[in-house]
């Protein structure tokens, strides 16, 4: 299939798909007599990898030395599991400290409720009975 049909099915651009290969991201993508790259289904399966890895964080050279040692054949699968390993550390870091986000904003939420809303309702109240409420706020 051509670059264009290849950039169709896994919806990267035509020329992401020649940096990929010119970087070693992907292998080199066999060429027609005409020279044109002609993609196999391996080859898209190989775009789908790495698509996978870059949404889970992977970096681009972490990536393109996994590629490289899978590439190498099957003495290599140490060296990818530790690959594989290191990512999935890296994501669950990622996680803990989402998780400590959201923690702080429901602490910060729920002491928005029971502290902060009622200062803010003295406040306007005490705003209306000085007089002031019938400017709006761009007179002010």
């Amino acid at each position: 299939m051509t670059i264009k049909e290849a950039s169709r099915i896994t919806g990267v651009s035509t020329d992401n798909l020649r940096y990929y290969e010119r970087i070693g991201l992907i292998p080199k993508i066999k060429r027609n007599d005409s020279g044109i790259r002609d993609y196999d289904a391996a080859d898209i399966g190989m775009i789908e990898l790495v698509l996978r890895f870059k949404s889970a964080g992977m970096k681009l050279g972490t990536i393109r030395k996994y590629v490289d040692l899978a590439m190498s054949g099957e003495d290599t699968a140490e060296a990818r599991r530790k690959i594989l390993i290191e990512a999935r550390n890296d994501l669950a870091e990622q996680l803990e400290e989402i998780e400590r986000s959201i923690d702080l904003m429901n602490y910060k939420i729920d002491t928005y409720n029971q502290k902060c809303a009622p200062v803010t309702d003295e406040i306007v109240k005490a705003w209306k009975q000085s007089g002031n409420a019938q400017k709006t706020s761009q007179e002010i």
